[in-house]
This record gives structure tokens, C-alpha cells and sequence, in this order.
């Protein structure tokens, strides 16, 4: 009977097509509603663990550029070492910024950092290392010399191209003022420009990056420093370690604790799971739905041939089971077509559906961070045998009226029937 009902599958090769593609509506909604979940999470998880574990200190009451009107006091030099001695922090970061204007817009920001360190923008302290889009990034080596990588947007008003990095310098000038930007009486340095990078925001491609020691020398500025970033071994020692700073530093320095991981948890994280979880659920009574009309038709339409099987010695439980077997094979193919769809076009469609279907429920300043989030394509093989599972399910649902009625079928009741 199982046999009987997997050759059935193609007898009207025109129905099985539809059915197919009826089917794997539903099956490329779960993939995609579950891409996704998975791209939600991944998120979740980098924020987890590059931005919630890292703290920030500034001077106390300042923003901490050192010739910024009235904000530019600096954290003591010996902060970043009693900072690292804390239990449980794994690495200290300082940096130094200092405002330069220009126009338009305004002004742009110089940071002094080690080569090694994360290129943290002024702005968005969290987005660091943005990408090299030419040249190179600075290097170990770099410490003391006149060099910098400059963000495009800067680059584009001092007209420096690609073409011209490791050539173009740009000339700094600290005695240059602005309504919020006091001069210092310092000379004029000329930096060799080794690397143009891209952030992806327009003030974090307004920087330029040099290594502390010339920073320093530019600015004449001491072993003080304005910002320190404090990276935790682990997001459940974070409070730990806040208040440990507190006690340590805290007299002299304003110290952020990162909450974008748990509010980006309890908001949009949320929000997307919920959405998805009952789109999911639409899809999968979608599925019944299909499956539960297509098994009734073919009950209804072969009650003859139902009749015959059993006139011939075929069981009742032969009967179910050779239908159960079509349900079920057409929920496989239906899901063979809806993953092939789903390969060659999900990357492209999840998006949309994503803008379109979850983007307007989501807090307005996380839009611009879903515009570009990583869904994919690429299915996991639990992925996959959860969605086909969930598949098979459906079919053996959907079909269960279908075949409770297969089972009051009488030889003689068929053949009245017809």
C-alpha cells in the first residue's frame, strides 16, 4: 500500500505541480521567517559580546577632546593602569580626540590610538574597525611617525583619492578655531595619509586616525588620556567590574555601562521573534489547510477506486496508510520546491519581507541597522529538518479528516457512489 501510494503521487502531473507549489508557499515562508530568527540572533550575539562587555570612561563632567570649549578635561594618566588590574578586564584601550573644523560640515574629529587598537568612532564608540577601502590600516610600526588613515568623507574635502594614498599629506593644525573649538599655540604637522576607510556613517567617515605618541606631539597634550575602553571577559562580570571602577576611579572619571545588547534584547530582538514566531504559525495552518483540501479531493474523487481496494481484501489500515503516504510525499516535494526557491531567491525575498513585514514594528533608530542585516540563504541541516518535519506534520494533520473518512467507505457504498 505504501508503494500503491507513492505511485499515485504522479498521476496527474498538472495537480502535483500546483499541490507542489501550493505546498512550498508555506515551507518558503518558514525558511525565510527562520533566516531571519537566526540573523536576529547572530545580531543579539555580537552585540553580546563586542558591545556589552565593553565600559567607557571619561574625565568626569567632560566629553574628553582636547580643545573642545569647557569639555576638555582628561582622565589622569594612571587610570588605564589601575583600570587594568581589575579582575576580570581583559584589555584597556586609550585614545585622545581632538576637533578640527572644516567647512561644510562643521568640523571633523582626530583620534590617537595605538596601531593595534579598535578604531572606535567618535559617535558610535561601539562600531569599531571599519573597513580599509584603500592603502592600508596603520601597523605596530606606525607608533611615532607622521601617518594616518582618514575616513572617506574627510578624505572627499581635503580631495585626497585613492590613487593618492601613501603619497597626499594632509596638513594638521591646531591652532585652527571654531565657535565650540579653542586654538593652541602649536605649529602646523604635515601627515602622510596610508589608508582611506569606510564606516557606513556619515560623521564616522569624518576622522582621522594616528597613532597616540603623534597625536601627542601634534597636540602637546601629556600621558593623559580622554577616553579609556574597558573590555569584560564575560557579559555577567560587567556590573561587576562597573562597580569595581567606581571604587577604583570613580571620583575622577564618568563611566558608561554598555546596555545597547539588553536593550537591543528587549526591543527589536523581541519584537522580530514574536513577529516571526507567529508568521511560522500562520504558515504552518497554511500548510494543513493545503493538505487537508487536497487529501478530501482525492477521497472524494476516488471513492470508486477506494471501494475496489477493499473489495479485493484491502484493509482499512491498508487504505490509510496508502493515502497517509501521498499526504506525505507531497508535503516532501512541496518542500523540495519551497527550498529550491528559497536557495536561489531567499537572500533577495527575506529582505523585503523583512522591510516590508517587520521593519515598520520595530523601534525607529534600529531601522538603519536592519537595512543592511545579514540574512541569508544558507540553511543549517537542523534548519532544514525541522522545517521538513514540521512539513510531514502538517500533511498527516491535514489529511486526517480525509482519511477518517476513507474508513467508513464501504465497497458497496462506492460503487452507489459512482
Amino acid at each position: 500500500m505504501i508503494r500503491l501510494g507513492l505511485r499515485n503521487v504522479p498521476r496527474n502531473k498538472a495537480r502535483l505541480m500546483l499541490i507542489a507549489f501550493l505546498i512550498g508557499i508555506p515551507v518558503f515562508l518558514l525558511l525565510s521567517l527562520r533566516s531571519v530568527d537566526e540573523a536576529v540572533e547572530r545580531q543579539t550575539t555580537v552585540l553580546t559580546r563586542d558591545v556589552n562587555t565593553v565600559l567607557q570612561l571619561r574625565a568626569k563632567g567632560s566629553m574628553g577632546h582636547v580643545n573642545m570649549i569647557g569639555q576638555d578635561r582628561l582622565l589622569p594618566a594612571d587610570v588605564p593602569e589601575k583600570v587594568a588590574r581589575i579582575e576580570n578586564v581583559v584589555q584597556v584601550e586609550s585614545y585622545l580626540l581632538a576637533m578640527a573644523p572644516i567647512t561644510p560640515p562643521n568640523f571633523v574629529m582626530h583620534v590617537g590610538l595605538a596601531p593595534s587598537a579598535v578604531k572606535r568612532l567618535e559617535s558610535h564608540g561601539e562600531a569599531g574597525n571599519p573597513r580599509i577601502i584603500a592603502g592600508r590600516d596603520l601597523t605596530p610600526e606606525d607608533a611615532g611617525q607622521d601617518v594616518a588613515i582618514i575616513g572617506k568623507g574627510y578624505a572627499a574635502w581635503a580631495a585626497i583619492e585613492p590613487k593618492d594614498v601613501g603619497k597626499a599629506t594632509l596638513a594638521i593644525d591646531p591652532s585652527r578655531t571654531h565657535p565650540a573649538i579653542y586654538g593652541m599655540n602649536r605649529p602646523q604637522r604635515n601627515l602622510r595619509i596610508v589608508g582611506i576607510y569606510a564606516s557606513g556613517y556619515v560623521f564616522g567617515d569624518l576622522q582621522l586616525f594616528v597613532p597616540i605618541d603623534t597625536f601627542r606631539s601634534i597636540y602637546g597634550t601629556d600621558r593623559r588620556v580622554s577616553w579609556v575602553f574597558v573590555r569584560v571577559d564575560s557579559v555577567d562580570n560587567v556590573a561587576t567590574v562597573a562597580q569595581r571602577l567606581h571604587d577604583t576611579v570613580g571620583g575622577v572619571a564618568d563611566i558608561l555601562v554598555p546596555k545597547q545588547a539588553a536593550v537591543f534584547t528587549a526591543t527589536t530582538s523581541r519584537t522580530v521573534l514574536r513577529l516571526t514566531f507567529l508568521g511560522g504559525l500562520l504558515a504552518i495552518v497554511l500548510m494543513i489547510i493545503v493538505v487537508f483540501f487536497v487529501v478530501l479531493m482525492q477521497v472524494r474523487e476516488r471513492a470508486r477506486e477506494i471501494g475496489t481496494l477493499k473489495a479485493i481484501g484491502a484493509s482499512n489500515g491498508g487504505v490509510v496508510v496508502q493515502f497517509l503516504t501521498e499526504a506525505v510525499a507531497l508535503a516532501l516535494l512541496g518542500g523540495a520546491f519551497g527550498l529550491v526557491v528559497f536557495r536561489f531567491l531567499g537572500d533577495a525575498v527575506t529582505r523585503h519581507l523583512f522591510a516590508l513585514g517587520i521593519g515598520p514594528f520595530l523601534p525607529s533608530h534600529y531601522r538603519p541597522l536592519f537595512a543592511s542585516l545579514s540574512v541569508g540563504s544558507e540553511i543549517s541541516a537542523s534548519v532544514l529538518l525541522i522545517v521538513m518535519s514540521v512539513a510531514v506534520v502538517a500533511a498527516i494533520i491535514g489529511s486526517s479528516y480525509g482519511v477518517w473518512q476513507l474508513i467508513k467507505i464501504s465497497p458497496l457504498e462506492a460503487v452507489k457512489h459512482e
